[in-house]
């Protein structure tokens, strides 16, 4: 079986790694995700996803904790904030907007490449691998879903099951941090978590950039449409001021 096809086959979770294991994490992401799991919460969330598992359904991506390994807390610089993974073989890998190798692109991150070739001029990428945001994640860009796993051909199906509680620490905790950081949110639901990062970043510190969500229903919608958002030279401008390499987007 060919490389690619061996990815789009093996993006499940899977019942004998469920409780997920923390190695390979920062130890500040480790810091966040180890109480959660102690809550009433964290634990009925857990229940849940081990009942569904037994049950046999398919439920995505492999590793649900993907964006925090390939984002270490201390290395993040811009949080790009997603809703819930893709629900179809062979797309969710963990990381908000990104499919795995060998995916189409898909309509929304379809247009965040349209953005960016508008605003910086960088042509929409091709190829196999042209949908992975691993090169930006490798890079600083936390991809953030504030749900973590989803069921096969269901979207948003865990997106009330506690998830969101774990995901609003991660965000508080990159919030309340001294180091400076850019925060995306596109559309309504990831502008929920303005007020809260608005609210630890009364020195100014941080950069909250706000514009619709880039699907196809809403990226060219008034008031403020996603194409022709410029956030990603702004991103720049904003590394540079703040004496980083800016991102190779």
């Amino acid at each position: 079986m060919a490389a690619g096809k061996l990815a789009q086959a093996d993006n499940q979770l899977r019942l004998e790694e469920w409780p997920l294991k923390l190695e390979g994490l920062s130890a500040n992401w480790v810091s966040v995700l180890q109480p959660f799991w102690s809550t009433a919460v964290g634990h009925a969330l857990s229940a849940k996803i081990s009942a569904n598992l037994k049950q046999g359904k398919c439920l995505y991506p492999r590793w649900p904790y993907s964006a925090l390994a390939a984002t270490p807390f201390e290395k993040t610089r811009v949080v790009i904030l997603g809703q819930d993974p893709y629900h179809g073989p062979g797309q969710a890998e963990g990381l908000a907007f990104s499919v795995g190798v060998g995916q189409k692109i898909p309509p929304s991150l379809r247009n965040i490449f349209k953005e960016i070739q508008r605003d910086l001029g960088v042509p929409i990428p091709v190829g196999p691998q042209a949908g992975s945001l691993a090169r930006w994640a490798e890079q600083g860009v936390l991809l953030l879903n504030t749900s973590l796993t989803v069921e096969d051909g269901l979207p948003a199906s865990h997106s009330d099951w506690g998830w969101e509680v774990l995901t609003d620490k991660i965000i508080q905790a990159l919030a309340g941090d001294a180091s400076p950081r850019a925060f995306l949110l596109w559309g309504a639901h990831a502008q929920t978590q303005a007020a809260c990062i608005e609210g630890l970043n009364v020195d100014g510190r941080h950069l909250v950039l706000k514009a619709n969500h880039p699907s196809p229903l809403s990226a060219l919608r008034q008031p403020v449409p996603f194409i022709g958002c410029g956030h990603f030279g702004q991103v720049n401008q904003w590394l540079k001021a703040h004496h980083q390499k800016p991102m190779a987007w």
